[in-house]
């Protein structure tokens, strides 16, 4: 994407009048100097309080706990920017007014009181003062492309919508790493002056610049052909956006039912979408980032500007979305969820919150609520793959086979109709019909699967080892593993499955060597170790086998696996050496309510 190559070593160093927001969260955790007391108060119960949520990310707590440590020392600098600092992050009432106390102390600018004061000055209709205080921004590469959105959308507001396009279009600007979503803003001002005609040729100059339209754009650009007449144009627009087996694809009805309404009515709704915009620039740069610590400091940077769009706009869906997935990935689970749960149910795009809600649960371990969330959306949507897909798999992680079994059969009856069924939704029924030790059924979805995969080692290593287990087709399982093996050569299941194929055809040293070379790579896989076990029984090395399988034992096998450890030892106490050890087939065919006897 055009927009990577710009950010690589500016968000590293110059982003952080930003990230060095982050930094002050913890910057009183060790006692600092102040001009009114030789220590900051790190013994006061209200400081302690606000440490501990700032680290938690529980800015509300943390505002009011710091707030209430400044009561009791005003003069203190530092309590005073780490007040401000959760307050801002917080939307907390306060926050203006702390940053009219940091503004007025020595080195009290920043990024923040910027967004504060320039935020609270759009939220009055203040345009002028809101540019005012959106120029104090320290410069620097974050700031360069997030001014010009943000003067814009001041100038708009103050409806000199034609100065404002025109500095979004200007030549200046033009070969900014930004500038495709420089002209979709400038569309989206000509939008809102009624200025239909301007906004087409934008939304063309836009999509020639960078065709990966966002939703945004593309909810404008639906929006303004409804408002000229092409009503048939804009409704396949929003369904092209949305997709057929997308996340997207949850909100169609309601992005729908919304296309007569511009996604940007005010001048307000665009500051916001100018902090959501450089939210995503962000977080692209995150995902690039070379160390993790650098990725985690732009995505807090991130999370602080959706938070800025959320002090404009608390339902603005898309911020809280792109704030909760950045929650996430720095491990706050349960913030991820508070954020979306605040979401009105009115909004386009709240069943795609509670999508990802689910999702959440489900990580948490809730799966009760989980699968109750997603039997909802499945119901509400019944046409659609994804909602009756994910509860499928959610039900084969909790060991539901029949339950996931009957999901992903509406799943790909519904990716048929759509002509969206793809290899993997085949690969995950399969695996849940073998399960339940419906073999056959597994092994019509595989070879169909493998029609459109043919070189997919995850089905040629499936395949193959169903086949070795069921003493069906060596030869050609050998010939599927050997094929998966060298497609992906560092993978250790595929190795055990061509090693026990072969102890399996009568090769036996080469079996045991395959097999010992996985159970290095993957020594905790007790179902590796049992077969390993064999390996040894039937090179001789009887005390080896048993000293395999007493691991594998103790590895908290698969109750399939445990049956076949136990019978294995229960063998080896009255076996002799010289007896080769009976491997007994996987049943081929179903067995009602029966296990996998191996």
């Amino acid at each position: 994407m055009p927009i990577r190559p710009v950010l690589s070593a500016l968000l590293l160093a110059s982003l952080l009048s930003s990230s060095a927001i982050a930094a002050e969260q913890k910057a009183l955790a060790t006692p600092t100097k102040t001009e009114s007391s030789p220590f900051a108060p790190i013994d006061t119960p209200d400081f302690l309080v606000g440490l501990i949520a700032a680290r938690a990310n529980d800015y509300a707590t943390a505002a009011q706990a710091y707030s209430a440590a400044l009561a009791k020392d005003p003069n203190n600098m530092d309590l005073l920017r780490q007040a401000f600092s959760e307050a801002a992050l917080a939307g907390a009432p306060n926050a203006v007014d702390l940053a009219r106390q940091t503004l007025a102390k020595a080195g009290g600018r920043s990024i923040l009181t910027a967004f504060v004061l320039g935020n609270d000055a759009v939220l009055h209709d203040r345009w002028k003062e809101a540019s005012e205080a959106y120029q104090s921004m320290p410069s620097d590469a974050l700031t360069n492309i997030l001014s010009p959105l943000l003067q814009a959308w001041c100038l708009a507001g103050e409806k000199k919508y034609t100065d404002a396009i025109a500095l979004l279009t200007s030549s200046k600007h033009s070969t900014s790493p930004a500038a495709p979503f420089y002209v979709g803003h400038a569309a989206l001002i000509a939008l809102l002056a009624g200025d239909t005609g301007q906004a087409k040729t934008l939304f063309d100059k836009a999509n020639q610049l960078f065709p990966a339209s966002d939703l945004l754009i593309n909810r404008a650009r639906a929006n303004l052909l409804w408002q000229t007449g092409h009503q048939s144009e804009a409704r396949d627009l929003l369904r092209a956006a949305t997709g057929s087996d997308t996340v997207l694809s949850l909100a169609e009805p309601e992005l729908q039912a919304a296309i007569d309404t511009p996604p940007v009515p005010t001048a307000r709704d665009g500051v916001a979408h100018a902090y959501v915009l450089v939210a995503f620039i962000l977080r692209q740069q995150a995902l690039h980032a070379p160390e993790v610590d650098s990725m985690q400091q732009i995505n807090i940077a991130s999370a602080m500007m959706l938070r800025m769009a959320l002090t404009l706009d608390p339902t603005l869906a898309i911020a809280r979305l792109m704030l909760s997935e950045i929650e996430e990935s720095l491990g706050h689970k349960d913030i991820a969820i508070a954020v979306l749960q605040d979401l009105p149910d009115t909004n386009p795009l709240i069943r795609v919150a509670q999508y990802r809600v689910a999702m959440l649960e489900d990580q948490l371990g809730n799966h009760a609520d989980a699968r109750a969330k997603l039997e909802r959306l499945a119901h509400d949507a019944p046409n659609l793959v994804l909602p009756i897909r994910s509860l499928g798999t959610i039900l084969s992680e909790s060991k539901d086979w029949p339950a996931a079994i009957d999901a992903f059969n509406k799943a790909i009856t519904n990716a048929r109709a759509s002509q969206t069924l793809d290899w993997t939704l085949l690969f995950e029924r399969a695996a849940a019909y073998e399960r339940t030790n419906n073999w056959p059924k597994a092994e019509a979805d595989l070879q169909e699967a493998r029609k459109m995969v043919p070189d997919e080692p995850l089905l040629l290593n499936f395949l193959g080892y169903g086949w070795a287990q069921r003493g069906l087709h060596l030869t050609e399982a050998t010939e599927l593993l050997k094929r998966a093996l060298a497609l992906d050569p560092d993978d250790a299941a595929i190795r055990d499955s061509l090693g026990w194929v072969l102890l399996r055809s009568g090769d036996l040293p080469r079996g045991a060597e395959m097999i010992e070379k996985a159970a290095e790579q993957t020594p905790l896989d007790p179902e590796v170790n049992y077969h390993l076990g064999v390996a040894y029984w039937d090179l001789g090395r009887k005390s080896e086998a048993i000293d395999q399988w007493n691991v594998a034992l103790g590895l908290k096998p698969e109750p399939d696996d445990l049956q076949r450890i136990q019978s294995a030892l229960d063998f080896a106490r009255t076996a002799d050496i010289k007896t080769k050890f009976p491997i007994r087939d996987t049943a081929a065919a179903p067995q009602q309510g029966g296990t996998v006897v191996q």
